[in-house]
């Protein structure tokens, strides 16, 4: 049973990563899976799904010349990118609906992100039920925070 159809049976994200483990599948490889055919960003950037709990998820991204701009760091429209994919995906594990969008994305950007890999860990701060409220942060290979997020995404209860 693939991902989305497994989405359709469980009725909400929320209860899809339950179902999921509950049926020996790797979710981080099913996110990974998914993510990777329906978002070539995803792909271009590298991610790499690390963890994905509920309230929590961590993925990974290379360093690489694609992502970076003048200076050879990696440009902050990347990092907003990496934020708001582990956090979008940390309120998915939150959601009990079918689809979510994000209202709002603040990013802090305290360091130039040069020495990869990068990670990137999402957590929730509030599940409001229709709203969830995510902090985010990406740390460089030596464990420098280089940037801090704080979010809110609407939790859409029927897929359109």
């Amino acid at each position: 049973m693939s991902f989305d159809q497994l989405l359709k049976e469980a009725g909400g994200f929320k209860n899809l990563f339950r179902m999921a483990r509950e049926r020996g599948m790797n979710v981080e490889e099913q996110v990974q899976a998914t993510l990777g055919t329906d978002s070539e960003l995803f792909r271009i950037v590298g991610c790499r799904m690390v963890k994905v709990e509920e309230g929590r998820v961590e993925l990974s991204f290379p360093f690489s010349k694609a992502i970076t701009r003048r200076g050879g760091m990696v440009h902050g429209g990347i990092v907003m990118y990496a934020l708001d994919s582990v956090c979008g995906i940390t309120a998915m594990t939150v959601n009990p609906g079918m689809d979510q969008v994000t209202l709002e994305l603040k990013v802090n950007f305290l360091e130039p992100l040069r020495k990869g890999p990068f990670t990137a860990i999402g957590k929730v701060v509030r599940d409001g039920g229709s709203v969830a409220v995510v902090e985010g942060e990406i740390k460089d290979a030596d464990g420098l925070v280089c940037a801090r997020s704080l979010g809110t995404w609407y939790m859409v209860k029927t897929k359109t």
